[in-house]
């Protein structure tokens, strides 16, 4: 079977493992805030993955393997949500997909490229947050409400925005694929540029600037601590059982991130 999609065809491949994750996380429909939604249960242990956050510089992520069959995959906070969240998205393709591989992703490689296994990690990621089903719903919506018009352009800006929070996905993202679906993938730029006339302002200006320019103050702009915290549990629990001694314990943890009282 090979879904096709106005300018991308998902091979049975990418399809499959599409399925398979939303087996796996029990996704009915779309993930929305992905982070979230694998912090509701024991992620940790019931997938053997280590999601870490942090300021990996010019990347926007990587994926790698530890012992035991662990996944150990990074997410740059200092990008935006709808960023941070593809980026999670992509590397757990890379997971489903390409699994053993160690992969680091750069911002360039989440947009458009020529390499095929970066291409089934972003095809997996975007079908996995927006799927065909839902694009196709929003798309008809826009139609009927004459969104593409030109006069109408602040109304498709405040739509596009409603649809970014919903899917936690970047405006250039969402607006591309509605953009595509209508014959009018060349125009972003134009597009773009007559929204944020008639807004009178830039997009993180006119909306929710949290969600689209990074705030430090806020959680989602920060480490995230659950692994470390997992790791300092297990480490204590081998200290109390006597398999290893206080101070190697402590080393481990200081090894890791984990900081010592």
């Amino acid at each position: 079977m090979i879904l096709e999609r106005r300018g991308i065809t998902l091979t049975r491949n990418v399809l499959n493992a599409i399925n398979t994750a939303r087996k796996a996380f029990e996704i009915e429909s779309f993930p929305g805030d992905f982070f979230e939604r694998l912090m509701m249960g024991n992620y940790i242990d019931k997938y053997k993955l280590l999601l870490f956050k942090e300021d990996i510089d010019k990347l926007s992520g990587f994926i790698g393997y530890g012992v035991d069959g662990f996944a150990v995959i990074c997410v740059n906070y200092k990008r935006p949500v709808g960023h941070q969240n593809f980026t999670l998205a992509h590397e757990v393709g890379h997971w489903f997909l390409h699994k053993g591989k160690s992969i680091s992703d750069d911002d360039k490689v989440l947009g458009y490229t020529s390499d095929s296994i970066e291409k089934e990690a972003n095809e997996f990621a975007g079908e996995l947050l927006y799927p065909e089903e839902c694009l196709v719903r929003d798309f008809h919506y826009a139609i009927q409400q004459d969104l593409f018009i030109v006069r109408n352009r602040a109304q498709l800006g405040s739509y596009v925005d409603q649809l970014c929070h919903k899917y936690y996905l970047s405006f250039e993202m969402v607006l591309r694929k509605l953009l595509y679906r209508n014959r009018q993938g060349k125009q972003y730029g134009t597009v773009r540029k007559e929204i944020e006339k008639s807004l009178g302002g830039k997009i993180a200006e006119s909306f929710d600037k949290n969600f689209y320019v990074p705030n430090g103050n806020l959680p989602q702009y920060r480490k995230l601590m659950k692994p470390y915290e997992d790791l300092q549990k297990k480490v204590d629990i081998l200290v109390q059982q006597g398999k290893i001694g206080k101070a190697t314990g402590e080393s481990i943890k200081i090894r890791n991130g984990v900081k010592i009282d």
